[in-house]
């Protein structure tokens, strides 16, 4: 853009002194465009500038579990969001946190918003992730046929060698009581969920040890060490997991972990 002004600079001064008559006006009208361009990449450099440190913010609070603060952070990369990739990658962990923060009817809209949208393709992995946590958030709340469906557009959508670990597919597995499934899939994957948040492995973590529960109630025996894991969680923490999930809501009451706990 330098080098345009120069030039843009260089033909209004032969411009000026070519014409005898309304040499200053012409030297305008051929270097303004050219100097609203300039201005234009400048705005927008600084803008993705903006947006790129809040990002990047956003995304090292959420990896620490500090969903609140990420939040914000988000909202504000958001507001400076100027290219579709860039609403892209800010609204898929908009999306995210909400779910991680409980609120699921949020992040059920936001994730269905981003999985119609054609510009999301602009960026593969999201393309295909907004799906796979969509049909997560449909699960939870009970709608398994429509869980279904997204899941299969995310499994569509991942290009060739992209990681198949499916956050989707386990909750979709849990509510149709699939058990020893869900547990052989959280072990398979157990290399990308070890490099997932902070809030995501723990969320994991309660959603294995309700199985192995289930599996243990199943076969008239105990969980023992599987349910070790759930010491670090805090009552109230994952209670919006039972909401929409009777079966769900007592294992955590059970285990000290439901909402009246927290109070």
């Amino acid at each position: 853009m330098v080098v345009i002004a120069v030039a843009a600079g260089a033909i209004g001064v032969v411009a000026y002194a070519w014409e005898p008559e309304g040499r200053a006006m012409g030297w305008v009208r051929t270097a303004s465009p050219l100097l609203i361009l300039v201005a234009f990449e400048r705005y927008r450099r600084w803008r993705f500038q903006k947006w790129a440190v809040l990002s990047e913010q956003g995304a090292a609070l959420l990896e620490a579990g500090d969903l609140g603060a990420a939040r914000r952070v988000l909202e504000e990369a958001e507001g400076y969001a100027f290219r579709a990739p860039e609403h892209v990658l800010t609204r898929l962990h908009l999306g995210y946190c909400a779910l991680l923060e409980g609120q699921v009817d949020s992040a059920r809209s936001a994730l269905l918003a981003l999985s119609r949208w054609w510009r999301t393709k602009e960026v593969p992995e999201v393309y295909a992730a907004a799906p796979d946590i969509l049909a997560a958030c449909l699960a939870l709340q009970g709608d398994l046929v429509e869980a279904r469906h997204w899941l299969e557009e995310a499994h569509r959508r991942r290009r060739p060698g992209a990681a198949n670990f499916s956050f989707g597919e386990v909750f979709i597995l849990c509510r149709e009581e699939r058990y020893g499934a869900v547990v052989r899939l959280l072990d398979d994957g157990l290399d990308a969920t070890a490099k997932s948040l902070v809030h995501s492995r723990k969320l994991l973590g309660v959603v294995r040890a309700f199985a192995w529960d289930a599996l243990a109630m199943e076969g008239g025996g105990t969980p023992g060490e599987e349910l070790k894991g759930l010491e670090a969680i805090q009552p109230g923490e994952f209670s919006y997991l039972g909401a929409r999930w009777p079966r769900m809501e007592a294992f955590l009451r059970a285990r000290g972990l439901s909402e009246k706990e927290a109070a």
